[in-house]
Order: structure tokens, then sequence, then C-alpha cells
């Protein structure tokens, strides 16, 4: 049954992907529309963590509340202030966590805070994308909820992660070039990426499917979802009105650096099931963006 908490008249829509998927583009644009409410927190983080999929997300939302605590001063005045915000925001946060199982009223309680009655509720969380049938089947009972899905080239994709996080901890003695090649070796050599849970589309659309009905999943291509006919689509699934998007505003734009022939070669080996799945599913509707080495209809022979 859906929770009574849940507003009647709305529609929940969960967003899920993987990193650099275009979340963060599809958050700004959705929040210029009046008919979608968002939380004042753009990544929840709730179902993955109460599935026992994001330990290290909640551990690390607790250790801010507790040096945030330990910040504050015995002392009347303004000091304490921005701290005291702070604390608030991460407090409210962690409440979410604090119902019984099965319960999502509290989830609930902080999402729909500052609900104007608009005719879709948004919780854009990537990492959902990893949960299993049993938990999307919870989620999809919160207002008869809509799944958007964003896939991106897996290559592409992958290329531009470990591009992100070197810009994040870039190591020291070494070009930014020479990282994310060294960083993307050892992902090859370890065998770890067709592991990646997040990569995996084919396991997240098997156990999405297996719990929500068809026609309320939405699967958009990130390489054709800047353009406004994608966004049109999107709007129409949502049953809002259109959004006017800019197809060059991607937010996020990833640091630049040249992906070698053999790097290339190795995250061909190690997606081509995820590839021949999305072709086989998709068949046409794949964007020619997609690594050519995979497309059926077209036969390259590409050395970057």
């Amino acid at each position: 049954m859906p929770n009574p908490a849940f507003p009647p008249t709305a529609t929940m829509v969960f967003c899920i992907g993987a990193q650099k998927a275009g979340t963060t583009w599809l958050y700004d644009a959705l929040r210029r529309s009046d008919q979608v409410h968002f939380s004042r927190n753009k990544e929840l983080h709730y179902f993955d963590v109460i599935a026992g999929k994001a330990q290290q997300v909640f551990n690390m939302r607790v250790q801010a509340t507790s040096i945030l605590a330990k910040r504050l001063i015995p002392q009347l005045g303004e000091r304490n202030r921005a701290n005291l915000r702070q604390l608030r925001d991460l407090t409210d946060l962690l409440e979410i966590y604090t119902s019984e199982a099965g319960d999502h009223s509290a989830y609930l309680s902080y999402l729909l805070e500052g609900y104007k009655n608009q005719p879709v509720v948004c919780d854009i969380t990537p990492a959902y994308a990893i949960l299993d049938r049993e938990t999307f089947a919870q989620m999809g009972q919160i207002g008869s909820a809509k799944f958007i899905f964003i896939l991106r080239d897996p290559i592409d994709r992958m290329w531009s992660q470990i591009r992100m996080a070197i810009k994040a901890a870039p190591p020291p003695h070494t070009s930014f070039q020479e990282a994310c090649i060294a960083r993307a070796q050892q992902l090859i050599d370890t065998g770890r990426l067709p592991k990646v849970e997040r990569a995996d589309y084919r396991g997240t659309m098997t156990e999405l499917e297996a719990a929500v009905p068809p026609e309320r999943i939405k699967y958009l291509f990130y390489e054709d979802m800047f353009n406004p006919e994608s966004m049109n689509d999107l709007c129409d699934f949502l049953g809002i009105e259109p959004i006017a998007v800019d197809p060059e505003s991607h937010s996020n734009r990833g640091a630049t650096a040249t992906m070698p022939a053999d790097i290339r070669a190795g995250f061909c080996e190690a997606f081509s099931p995820q590839y021949a799945f999305i072709h086989e599913r998709f068949r046409g509707r794949v964007p020619d963006g997609w690594a050519a080495e995979f497309r059926p209809d077209v036969d390259v022979n590409r050395s970057a």
C-alpha cells in the first residue's frame, strides 16, 4: 500500500544512474520547474543506506555531525551561528534514518518539507542504481513512483569518473594525464571494471523491471539528454510542462585527458557484455556516440 503520508495527487520520481552520467545537470534543469519539488539536500541516500549498501555515507554524515558539534564554544554571540546552521541541516538529514524497518515516514517528512502541492516530488540519488528488486518494490509503492535511469557510454563514463577522481585527489610527482592512465590500468589489471556495481546497467535494469511496471520506467541516454526534444519527452513522462534547456549547459564538465588506445582496448573487453545487452535491448535507439566498436550496424577499425 502507498505510504499515507505521501500526497495523493503527486507522483514520486526517483532518478538513478552512475557517476558522471548527467544527474547533476538533470537536477539543475528540473529545479527550474515550479511543478517539481525537491528536498533541501540533493542526494538523500536514504534507500541505499537502509538497504545496507552505503554504510560509508551514513558514517560520514554522523562523523560530520560530531565534528561540527565539537566546534561549538560556550560563548554568547554570533560565533556559533554558522556551525549551528550546518549542524541543524545534518541532524535533520540524519533523522530520515530513525524510523522502524518498512516505515518511511521520517524520510518522507524530510523530503516533503516545504512542499507546495507540486505534481512531482523528486529524489535524485544516482547510487540507488545498485539496489535490488525488493528495495525497488518498496520505493515503487511511494506515490506510485516513477523511475528515471540514465545510461551513458560505459567507456566514456568510466574515463570521466577516473578524471574526476584524479582531479579531486591528484597523486604527487606525476602529471594529470599519467595519473589517469595509471588509475585506468590498475582497474583493468585487477579485473575490477566488470564488477563496478553502478556500471552494471544490465543488473540495474533486471532488478528494477522485476519490481516496477515498465510504463513507470524512463530510460535516458546521456548523449541525447541535453537536447530539447529529449527534455520535452521526459517532461511528458513526468506529466509536467516542458522545461527550456540549453544543450551546452552541461554540469560538472570533467578535466581533460586523452585515453590511449591500449586503455580503450582494456575498457572494451571489460564492458563488452554491457554493450551487447544495451544494443540488444534498445537496438536502433542507442546513440551514435556510444563506442562504435560495439555498434552492430557499423564496421570500424579505429585506434583511439
